[in-house]
This record gives C-alpha cells, structure tokens and sequence, in this order.
C-alpha cells in the first residue's frame, strides 16, 4: 500500500492492516517466522499469508499525513 491509502485507513477510522482472528501470540509466531523467510527462500520457499501488526513500520508518519490533510480540508486550502 502506498501513503494515500494508509493515510484514507486513517481518516476513515480503519485498522492499518485488516482485522484478524488470531491472538497476538499466534500473530508475533507469524512475523518471526517469516521475518527472515527471505534468505532461505531457495531451500524451503515460506510464505507468510497470516494478516499481523508487526511489520517493522513506523506508522505514526500515517497518522501524522492524516492530521495535515484534514486541517488543510477544514482550513479549505488545497
């Protein structure tokens, strides 16, 4: 996803990444699983499909875009 469609998660009051069923144990197993998945991808190709919160992303940058962007929509400035 790129920031304009963070940032319309944000204003619309959405989760950054979807909703899950999973506990955040299960979810933290997840991210540590595949986070180096990558470098041992040609001996054991492992995906990760599960939807989690831990991506390493500072997203206060979204929430941050957002502010600005309804400030300027309140200020009516473009």
């Amino acid at each position: 996803m790129d920031m304009s469609e963070m940032v319309d998660k944000v204003k619309k009051g959405e989760p950054l990444y979807g909703t899950t069923n999973m506990s955040p144990y299960m979810q933290g197993v997840s991210s540590r699983n595949s986070r180096y998945a990558g470098i041992w991808l040609h001996v054991l190709p492992w995906f990760n499909f599960v939807n989690h919160e831990q991506h390493g992303v500072d997203t206060a940058k979204y929430y941050q875009q957002a502010e600005r962007e309804l400030e300027a929509e309140r200020t009516g400035s473009a």
